[in-house]
């Protein structure tokens, strides 16, 4: 599928929410016919575009039209399908709505409030009764909320796991060398709990390093985000975690860094490196966890994960060292973990009938999402005689025209094959452990930053340059948090806490 001419980008300075609803109020009436199908007035299949984000160039133009043969029969729509990167997807849509290109439905990862705030996405209301029942019984109320402003719903999350918690990634072969005690890892149920398992973790640290100086702990991902044991159980961070809610206090937006949790689990992070347990330049460094454990450096990680036994298989699959995976809490679902990943139809669709009953396909057709996810049976996957899918003859990761690796990431993620090595998804347990998560008071909320976006510039100035070095454990918690306090006072933290607190409590209101 060739990609359209990227318009200006000076086009995108202009783009506003008058205009979008300008656009939106040109949409293109679609007609019923007697099968219930949309079509226009000549009876062709609509045609829509469904942008979404792609992770490395694949060959689009056979997956588009395997889809075709199944939607255009099925509910006369005709998708066209546009990939974008990573790295430049936000400013690719916002530049396809200004300049007048055709887009219909959009994934959105992880930046749904944004699209949200700005008017990009069109209130599905009554279409989705109409057109996508199934998918809205599917995702179920409770979900839909993350998605929702007022009584609409702007978007579909995708349906899948939603219980990732931070976990340690271990070395399995020093477990077994110096008989670790890791079975004394809990899944904390209290903020109590969580700190025993920093106690359990010290003492396990404490343990490698004297018997392989050599290896170090190494951040799960590039900072600020650093190590994650800050990821204090049972608080939702609305969002941006400038102003959350903490365990036990359902009402009340406060300053996480200034509260004694976020005290206690930096002051292990800082005894941690002190004692020499974390990488010399874990500041810094741009390489993965996994290169550092591939290459015989790293004795563990933390990370984010929801079933230990896959997380196994896939870090041995990327390292070669077998790994013992332990959820250091119970999972807590918040807004931003359900609508992380989500698809909503743009406000300047033509189609936004169409566009709806191709998203219920994608939410409850199997063929349609195998596609999406694995690309097409006999070219890019086949059956194993264990019921998994892998690589047909001749073909592999390095020759397959389509390996996007993100089976994740599109609708309905219970709907996938397993590819082989790939651990089985047992989805009636993981929809149960969805159902038996512990949910936020705030489920539902999405926080309008606009009004303080000055302050949230000013405030990420401040925490770039205190939080690494935190996180790391290089800087003293008690001597470096009351600075870090102070900037952040000066950067404006307080009107946005307020600010968040005066839409929050207008939520609350409205969800009595």
């Amino acid at each position: 599928m060739k990609l359209k001419k990227i318009i200006a980008l000076c086009m995108a300075a202009f783009m506003s929410v008058s205009m979008m609803s300008g656009c939106g109020s040109k949409q293109e009436e679609s007609k019923e016919d007697s099968s219930g199908t949309s079509s226009d007035a000549s009876g062709e299949a609509e045609e829509i575009v469904f942008a979404f984000h792609m992770g490395k160039t694949v060959d689009l133009e056979p997956i588009e039209n395997a889809l075709n043969e199944i939607l255009v029969p099925k509910i006369n729509v005709k998708v066209n399908l546009e990939g974008y990167s990573w790295s430049n997807y936000d400013t690719q849509i916002s530049l396809m709505q200004s300049g007048g290109e055709q887009i219909d439905v959009f994934g959105m990862c992880p930046n749904f409030s944004t699209y949200l705030t700005n008017g990009q996405l069109m209130p599905m209301d009554g279409l989705l009764d109409e057109y996508a029942s199934e998918s809205k019984e599917l995702i179920g109320e409770e979900f839909l909320k993350c998605t929702s402003k007022g009584d609409s719903v702007y978007a579909l999350p995708a349906y899948g796991p939603k219980t990732d918690v931070n976990g340690l990634v271990l070395r399995k072969d020093l477990v077994d060398e110096l008989n670790l005690p890791v079975d004394e890892l809990k899944e904390a149920a209290t903020f109590e709990e969580y700190v025993e398992n920093m106690d359990v973790l010290t003492e396990l640290f404490t343990t490698i390093h004297e018997a392989h100086p050599e290896l170090v702990l190494v951040p799960g991902s590039q900072n600020p985000a650093s190590f994650r044991v800050t990821d204090i159980p049972f608080t939702d961070k609305i969002g941006d975690e400038i102003g959350v809610l903490m365990d036990g206090n359902d009402s009340e937006v406060v300053n996480m860094y200034a509260s004694d949790e976020f005290k206690t689990l930096t002051d292990y992070l800082y005894q941690w490196n002190q004692s020499g347990f974390i990488l010399e330049d874990a500041m810094t460094t741009q390489e993965a966890a996994d290169t550092y454990m591939k290459n015989g450096r790293a004795f563990a990680y933390f990370e984010l994960g929801s079933r230990e036994a896959e997380m196994e298989n896939k870090i041995k699959k990327g390292t070669g060292y077998d790994v013992v995976y332990k959820k250091l809490s119970k999972a807590f679902v918040t807004t931003s973990m359900v609508n992380n990943s989500a698809f909503g139809i743009s406000v300047t669709s033509k189609h936004p009938e169409a566009s709806m009953k191709f998203l219920n396909e994608m939410y409850t057709n199997a063929d349609v999402m195998n596609l999406l996810s694995w690309g097409i049976e006999g070219i890019h996957w086949e059956q194993k005689d264990d019921g998994t899918i892998g690589y047909p003859e001749g073909v592999n990761a390095d020759n397959s025209t389509y390996n996007l690796g993100m089976n994740w990431y599109f609708g309905n993620f219970f709907l996938n094959k397993t590819w082989e090595g790939d651990v089985p998804v047992d989805v009636d347990a993981e929809i149960e452990k969805n159902r038996n998560a512990v949910i936020s008071p705030a489920l539902g909320f999405t926080y309008d930053s606009t009004v303080v976006s000055t302050e949230l510039a000013a405030i990420g100035n401040v925490t770039s340059q205190y939080l690494p070095g935190i996180l790391c454990g290089f800087l003293k918690p008690e001597e470096t948090i009351p600075e870090f306090l102070d900037a952040l006072e000066s950067a404006g933290i307080d009107k946005v806490i307020t600010e968040k607190q005066t839409q929050y409590d207008a939520w609350m209101e409205e969800n009595k």
